[in-house]
């Protein structure tokens, strides 16, 4: 297993990434995808998509696809996030989330992501990510 796959790996381990239903987490070319179903651990009160998960899954889909091209030696962490989002999910909907580099520099990198759900367009991000040396995580 390559180190950007064992990296992928641990991100898609992750707990909170479990519990939330994550699928499909994937990395290539500076592309991320990733999906998960809306339901009761993603949904606010009203049944729909919890604008916080949102959010949260932009930025982990960012991350996945910035490892792909990232250094063994880099890390990436979020400078800057903003979300907009256009519509909701409802109960039982898959989003799918896609990544895209629009350009990574020396201790910048700059990625957008859209969430679809039921063939409409649901949320874009854009984020900034800032490269640093890597450490080892402690888990």
């Amino acid at each position: 297993m390559t180190q950007k796959s064992l990296r992928l790996q641990k991100v898609m381990d992750l707990e909170l990434h479990r519990f939330l239903g994550v699928s499909d987490l994937a990395s290539h070319e500076g592309r991320g995808t990733l999906s998960f179903v809306v339901g009761s651990r993603t949904a606010n009160p009203a049944g729909m998509l919890h604008g916080g998960v949102v959010y949260l899954l932009c930025d982990v889909c960012a991350y996945a696809g910035l490892l792909s091209i990232l250094p063994d030696d880099r890390e990436a962490v979020t400078h800057d996030i903003h979300v907009s989002v256009l519509r909701s999910a409802n109960w039982g909907d898959t989003v799918q989330m896609t990544s895209r580099i629009l350009k990574q520099g020396k201790t910048l990198c700059f990625i957008d992501v859209q969430a679809v759900a039921a063939d409409e367009l649901i949320a874009t991000a854009g984020i900034t990510k800032s490269l640093i040396p890597r450490e080892e995580p402690p888990f």
